[in-house]
């Protein structure tokens, strides 16, 4: 049994963090970090037998006089920066739900709908302030703390708690998007599009068109492909979309301009928060392949075997993701002082991103069991065939997934610099067994480290 503290921080102000953590520290006392909300399982955000301080009430928006920065607050959600932005015809590149935490988003990497033109949510980080273990706060940016500043971008929450995120702020209108739901019997149309339109959008053909293909499995087997589309411009029915738009039979179609909120708040509609609810619970995969249709066909044919005989288990429903990744979003980490995501923008890329409902705990081994086997068996064919990229998005990680060793050897070793550079402690970097901090390195810092946890609660796929 799980026996837990909560501190909660209701005002916008780092000095109230820094007095927490030293007071804590004294104290020896294990502590987690959990912010506006992202990952989903338990100890993600909290800790067994320690204190969970709550930045959820620090979710102050501020835009700056001159409209090119907005300060975020550690717990703010999606929702509360784009309510403030929309009216000002204003936006910064975040994420594709509203009540996704921005913390953990932005931290973990970060997809958004703006990623073809401005990279990932990391890359539009302007400045981070950032309490160490010590307690000292600091502003982290290109100028400043520039190793720190890089590490961040992706590397999670173990260099410091980050209370406040400076984003760079853009003019933005209306956009136009929705979901268009067709019958599963329409997948080699699917796939077929998916792949021409990752390679127009890696070409830079048009950098305002955001793809989210998503084939849905229920208690009776493949049911029904769910697209969600976004054009950053007012602009219905772009020529880059319409190959996918084209296809028919539809079952419906939501497409309009509106403003991002209202978008944001559809897509996640279909996306419940929280891993073990009354009624509900809710598993993350990931992987990352080329752009093939024939991986893409092989990766919905292993989900149909691995599904098929777990489809009777109660209010059980699966999606198989598929989300573009073309070199219009990973190029542009280097021209913002760089990530630690460890793509290059030498390939366009597609993120396979796996997510499982059911509702009974006597299921979570048959779920569980099955969710590796899938990814288990798609990541194998893609090898064997010359198609699989090691990356792994953090943000969509199964809990025994380890996505900083997918940053390659370099990346590794430079978050092991940046860590005892910034906590001398070891505070920051310290491995738990109640979730996974991004680092796997507690035998070799063994000696030094001491009580910190951090983690993002709640969830969403996109």
């Amino acid at each position: 049994m799980w026996h837990l503290l909560l501190l909660s921080l209701s005002s916008f102000a780092s000095e109230d963090v820094s007095s927490a953590i030293k007071t804590l520290a004294r104290a020896n006392c294990q502590f987690a970090i959990r912010g506006g909300g992202h990952m989903s399982w338990a100890g993600a955000a909290n800790i067994q037998d320690g204190v969970t301080i709550d930045l959820s009430q620090m979710n102050t928006v501020i835009v700056n006089d001159d409209e090119k920065v907005t300060r975020v607050g550690p717990g703010a959600r999606w929702a509360d920066v784009y309510s403030k932005l929309a009216p000002m015809d204003l936006s910064v590149v975040g994420g594709r739900v509203s009540d996704v935490g921005v913390a953990g988003l932005t931290l973990g990497g970060g997809n958004s709908f703006f990623a073809p033109r401005y990279g990932f949510a990391c890359d539009g980080i302007g400045n981070f302030e950032v309490v160490l273990a010590s307690g000292k706060t600091i502003d982290v940016n290109l100028h400043s703390n520039r190793d720190l500043f890089k590490a961040l971008k992706g590397g999670n929450n173990n260099f410091g708690i980050v209370t406040r995120f400076d984003f760079r702020t853009f003019k933005q209108g209306q956009v136009w998007g929705g979901f268009i739901f067709h019958p599963y019997q329409t997948l080699p149309s699917q796939v077929q599009a998916l792949q021409d339109f990752t390679s127009a959008s890696g070409a830079g053909s048009d950098p305002y068109a955001a793809v989210i293909n998503a084939y849905i499995f229920g208690p009776t087997g493949p049911e029904v492909i769910a697209n969600q589309y976004t054009y950053t411009k007012p602009e219905p029915y772009p020529q880059i979309l319409l190959d996918f738009t084209n296809i028919e039979p539809k079952i419906s179609n939501s497409m309009r301009v509106a403003d991002l909120l209202n978008i944001t708040d559809e897509v996640g509609a279909g996306t419940p928060n929280g891993y073990r609810q009354e009624t509900l619970s809710q598993l993350f995969g990931t992987a990352t392949v080329a752009n093939n249709v024939t991986i893409f066909t092989k990766i919905l044919e292993i989900a149909e075997q691995v599904f098929r005989p777990i489809k009777n288990v109660t209010d059980f429903q699966s999606s198989v993701v598929l989300q573009p990744i073309p070199r219009t979003i990973t190029s542009k980490g280097a021209e913002n002082g760089g990530n630690v995501l460890g793509l290059d923008g030498s390939e366009d890329l597609v993120f396979l991103d796996l997510t499982i409902q059911w509702s009974l705990a006597r299921d979570d081994l048959t779920i569980n069991t099955a969710a590796e086997s899938f990814l288990r068996q798609s990541i194998a064919y893609a090898r064997s065939e010359n198609l699989y990229n090691e990356f792994l998005y953090l943000n969509y990680a199964l809990q025994s997934q380890d996505p900083i060793a997918a940053y390659g050897a370099w990346n590794q070793e430079f978050l092991r610099r940046v860590a005892r550079k910034y906590d001398r402690t070891g505070r920051e970097s310290e491995g738990r067994e109640e979730g996974r901090l991004a680092f796997r390195y507690k035998d070799e810092f063994n000696a030094q480290l001491r009580s910190l946890t951090c983690g993002s609660a709640m969830s969403s796929l996109f």
